[in-house]
């Protein structure tokens, strides 16, 4: 019931396409693509923190959805950091990007922002950048009764392509996807239960 009522506010959300419940199999499989992905080190990049998607992973319920292109994607959620300084970010404003790809100082990959200057002293060194992605609460679904928590993850590629084979569409409506971890009140824990134990 929660986990519908939160799926019916999700549809209800301008730009999502398509919101849906993720079992314990979908969980394993999205875990070890997460894995997978930290594996891939960038030069500029360098090692992926998906810190978002991981505490979605821990949540009691977890959801996805597909957007298009009217989605408004969660700001401030990506940093690039070398020895302790942030070196790069995620912009969403595109008068913004549109500055900084103008500018000799930085270089800009997508919606990625980072300081050229930066990166050339990178080319000295063994140690590589971090990349820290985290995830953003949503308080729309946080207002739900039973929900302590809700927050909303950008995942690796692998688990897009693994999250968008689930559902069909066609063409290129579908331009994202995202993770929902929902976490649930003692009180609600009980009405989960309950729920369960009549659906089986």
């Amino acid at each position: 019931m929660i986990a519908e009522k939160a799926i019916d506010m999700l549809h209800n959300t301008k730009g999502i396409e398509k919101a849906f419940l993720l079992d314990k199999t979908d969980l394993e499989k999205i875990s070890e693509l997460e894995e997978k992905d930290e594996q891939v080190n960038s030069k500029y990049f360098g090692k992926k923190h998906n810190i978002g998607v991981k505490k979605t992973l821990m949540a009691d319920i977890l959801i996805a959805f597909v957007t298009n292109k009217e989605y408004e994607w969660p700001k401030d959620t990506l940093k690039i950091l070398y020895q302790g300084e942030i070196i790069g970010r995620d912009v969403s404003n595109n008068t913004e990007i549109e500055k900084y790809i103008n500018s000799r100082d930085y270089c800009v990959f997508g919606n990625i922002v980072v300081d050229f200057r930066k990166i050339r002293d990178l080319r000295d060194t063994t140690e590589p950048p971090l990349m820290i992605i985290s995830a953003k609460p949503s308080e729309e679904i946080e207002n739900m009764n039973f929900i302590s928590e809700a927050l909303i993850a950008s995942p690796s590629r692998y688990t897009d392509t693994y999250i968008k084979s689930k559902i069909p569409f066609e063409g290129e409506l579908h331009v994202g996807s995202f993770l929902v971890g929902l976490n649930i009140e003692k009180e609600g824990k009980k009405q989960l239960a309950i729920s369960n134990l009549v659906e089986n």
